[in-house]
């Protein structure tokens, strides 16, 4: 892999992960109607939706990270 196709492919990545802990976001405020509990210090979430959103953001991060690095180390 070239120096080019490791700089876009590193943005790439970054991408995903911006874009996919935004589309969590917004899915646990459509479908629980609150903010999502960002803050581990803020007192009006419960401690099982801090971390089952922690755990979520997570989950979908790491396989938006890895389609998109699979799919430049495949070209």
């Amino acid at each position: 892999m070239n120096l080019r196709t490791r700089l876009v492919s590193a943005a790439a990545v970054m991408a995903a992960g911006f874009v996919a802990s935004h589309l969590v976001k917004l899915v646990w405020r459509a479908v629980s109607g609150r903010k999502a509990p960002e803050d581990a210090g803020d007192l009006t979430a419960s401690t099982i939706q801090v971390t089952a959103f922690a755990a979520l953001v997570a989950a979908v991060t790491a396989i938006a990270q890895t389609l998109v690095t699979r799919r430049f180390e495949r070209e």
